[in-house]
């Protein structure tokens, strides 16, 4: 399996995890008393058997769901291990904290310019702008990033895991 193929799948097996999370969590707050229509002719001993074994059902549910949580995050948390390790022997590691720290400057002066152009500052003046280098910076840094990711991603489709 590539590395490529690896991030795909430990995607989708976190996207299935916040759905049984949300799951398990629709079982917990499942209420008895609205769900349950109650007939005339039901007795107070039937009645308390009925939410006797809505309660035992709303139990297995959710251990039955908390035992798929648990199992799914060990297989992520593996993933995520071997993803890791294979980081550090190719160096990937390394470039994805580049990276990073390329995408948080970025986006630093970004912000600054996006508050400047909707008034909410005031303190940007373009020739400062202009004086500071900040166009030529954010062409160092796009160029950097895109680099950097053709790089991880040449790796991450043509690297077994």
């Amino acid at each position: 399996m590539k590395i490529s193929e690896k991030l795909t799948e430990l995607k989708q097996k976190e996207g299935q995890l916040m759905r049984l999370f949300n799951l398990r969590d629709e079982v917990l707050t499942k209420q008895f008393a609205k769900i349950f229509i109650k007939t005339e002719d039901m007795t107070k001993e039937e009645f308390k058997e009925e939410e006797k074994l809505f309660l035992e059902e709303k139990k297995q549910k959710y251990e039955r769901i908390t035992k798929e949580i648990k199992k799914l995050i060990e297989e992520i948390v593996e993933g995520k291990n071997q993803l890791n390790k294979k980081n550090v022997e190719l160096n990937i590691d390394k470039k994805l904290a580049e990276l990073k720290f390329i995408r948080l400057e970025l986006s630093k002066i970004m912000g600054v310019i996006k508050k400047d152009r909707f008034g909410l500052s005031g303190s940007l003046d373009i020739d400062v702008f202009e004086q500071l280098g900040l166009p030529d910076r954010i062409k160092e840094l796009e160029a950097r990033k895109a680099k950097l990711d053709n790089t991880i991603q040449q790796i991450n489709w043509l690297t077994e895991l």
